[in-house]
């Protein structure tokens, strides 16, 4: 036998790293080449007006990235304590909800898309670009908001694959429409934007694939409660407060550049977001796990596989932020080169600039883990502050000393706007951790109960028969040395063997290990096993003498009082619940 180890939730976090990574790669790639394709085949200016766009993008894509986040995670917590009922109640109001202000956003389009353009972008010089980018933005928001809601869902209900194979699908798109547009047409901006909309919309094809699929746990439902919403807006809240500093940030940031730096600034300032688009590539896709696992994960109680999988993501996330440091630092040059800004003093401001920016990539890094992991553990007033921090309360009067100080020693106010990014960064990281100390008195970032609530055995058992005999050996010591009375120890030592042999014998080659829990809470008790075999639910099964049988399932039935079952994680999750008497 094995103390609990994290190899079956490894295999898990990898099943859904690739995935994860390749739906942020997609996402953040086609905005980069978006940047870049506009920067070469309309110019700076067009460039520019695409930078300025970015509040009003913000907001279109609030409903969607919100209420999928936050639905997403407040899922996977239900789905963790079995109300699938509740959880497929929440999926259907949130649908409905995004649809409706994305028709909302396209009704207002021609109305405001002319002053935006004019308010966000006149001192620019280039309001005409920005307007026209904005005005196809928000006739498309319907679909920007039901594909970013979706991609979110996909990742929570057990296919991680379909969300990014629906961001890929949809940036790849994107970028050939993109190419075709400012090539071979007149739209100018319009065609940028007109080709990330017919990406989001050309790109749910894939969701026919997750329509049909036996492993949904949810789908939509009459009638649901409307009081069920308050769970996505509750657990989305950070993300909210993300989006709405985001549209502070861009909006101040714009607007300190423009007025403090002029044209030559705010190109700086792009090329420097892009690069934090680029670390987001990867290192995004890395910590996007949590949500999707966390959830289920802080549902069941399972303290020990959430602090597995915050250590995994962290090493992999300062693995490729450590990466991306070292190649950015050495070809600056030709990033700068890569954005088409070949003006050589315009160019070597640029360089100087993002060797010093590339100094917040480690804290902002940190800041993004904590925010997504105290989202996923329903610790949102924490992960709120961490993103007004980061997001507006630093980073904009720390952008405008920064400028301001340069200029006074006699430069030109993008080094100091570089270095402010760096100070914002370790000043929120740095104001989340003794806020932290105070409210939790010393607690550490996990933030979790020392014990679940009982007693708890948890074991992982490889697949091989000979381990499985030995379970209810385990099962019989602890409830003993706990003083449960043998006829209760009995029951669940050999619900567990049968449950474990089945496994073995029926879940296909998959199977590697199993994870067992044992919970004893007062008068009951609670077996949890998890495995990543074929989905089998065992509530479903139905005893036939002259058909295919699994023998212990209907045992399992008979002397347990409740058998639950959930397919989350693209892992069987069985819970077996049993009276308990003690000795």
């Amino acid at each position: 036998m094995h103390q609990r180890n994290e190899r079956l939730l490894n295999t898990k976090i990898h099943q859904y790293l690739i995935p994860g990574i390749m739906m942020s790669l997609s996402l953040q790639l086609g905005n980069i080449l978006d940047t870049v394709m506009v920067g070469n085949l309309l110019g700076t200016d067009a460039m520019t007006a695409v930078a300025l766009s970015i509040p009003v993008e913000t907001i279109l894509q609030i409903p969607g990235y919100c209420l999928g986040t936050g639905g997403a995670i407040a899922v996977g917590i239900m789905l963790g304590r079995r109300e699938r009922e509740k959880a497929s109640g929440l999926f259907t109001l949130t649908f409905f909800v995004t649809l409706f202000l994305g028709l909302v956003f396209s009704a207002l389009a021609f109305i405001a898309a002319p002053p935006l353009g004019e308010i966000l972008a006149a001192k620019a010089g280039v309001a005409a670009y920005t307007a026209d980018y904005i005005l196809v933005s928000m006739l498309g928001a319907p679909f920007i908001g039901i594909g970013l809601l979706m991609s979110s869902y996909l990742g929570a209900e057990n296919h991680p694959e379909l969300s990014s194979a629906y961001l890929i699908l949809s940036n790849v798109i994107n970028l050939v429409l993109d190419f075709v547009f400012l090539k071979y047409t007149s739209l100018g901006t319009k065609g940028a934007a007109l080709s990330t909309i017919l990406g989001f919309a050309l790109g749910m094809v894939v969701f026919v694939k997750y329509i049909h699929s036996p492993k949904r746990m949810i789908g939509f439902v009459k009638s649901p409660p409307v009081s069920l919403l308050k769970e996505a807006l509750v657990t989305g809240a950070p993300v909210f407060v993300f989006m709405a500093m985001s549209f502070v940030k861009s909006l101040g940031l714009n607007m300190i550049i423009i007025h403090l730096t002029g044209q030559d600034g705010m190109a700086i300032y792009t090329v420097c977001d892009n690069i934090l688009m680029i670390v987001e590539m990867l290192s995004g896709g890395i910590i996007g796990i949590i949500p999707n696992m966390a959830g289920i994960l802080y549902g069941e109680k399972d303290y020990y596989g959430i602090r597995a999988l915050c250590k995994k993501t962290l090493q992999y996330s300062f693995v490729v932020v450590g990466i991306a440091f070292v190649c950015i630092m050495v070809l600056t040059r030709q990033v700068t080169i890569l954005f088409g800004i070949k003006d050589s003093p315009l160019q070597r401001d640029m360089v100087t600039a993002l060797r010093l920016f590339i100094f917040s990539l480690p804290f902002y890094l940190w800041n993004k883990f904590l925010t997504s992991y105290y989202e996923s553990i329903e610790e949102s007033a924490q992960a709120s502050l961490i993103t007004f921090l980061q997001n507006c309360l630093y980073v904009l009067p720390v952008a405008l000393a920064g400028i301001l100080l340069e200029q006074i020693l006699g430069g030109a106010g993008v080094n100091g706007l570089a270095v402010s990014f760096v100070c914002a960064e370790i000043f929120t990281a740095v104001t989340a951790y003794f806020y932290r100390k105070v409210k939790y008195h010393g607690a550490d970032f996990y933030i979790l109960p020392k014990e679940n609530q009982g007693v708890n055995l948890d074991l992982s058992v490889a697949a091989a028969l000979e381990e499985a005999v030995q379970v209810p050996r385990e099962i019989a010591a602890f409830c003993a040395a706990n003083n449960v009375a043998p006829e209760s120890a009995n029951l669940a030592a050999v619900a567990a063997e049968e449950m474990v042999v089945n496994i073995i014998k029926y879940g296909g080659k998959s199977v590697r290990w199993i994870d067992v829990n044992l919970s004893v809470e007062d008068e009951t008790m609670r077996l949890r096993i998890r495995d990543n075999g074929i989905p089998f639910n065992p509530t479903e099964y139905i005893f036939d003498s002259d058909a295919f049988d699994i023998h212990g399932i209907e045992l399992v039935k008979r002397i347990s009082s409740e058998v639950d079952y959930i397919r989350a994680m693209d892992m069987n999750n069985t819970i077996i619940v049993f009276a308990c008497k003690e000795v």
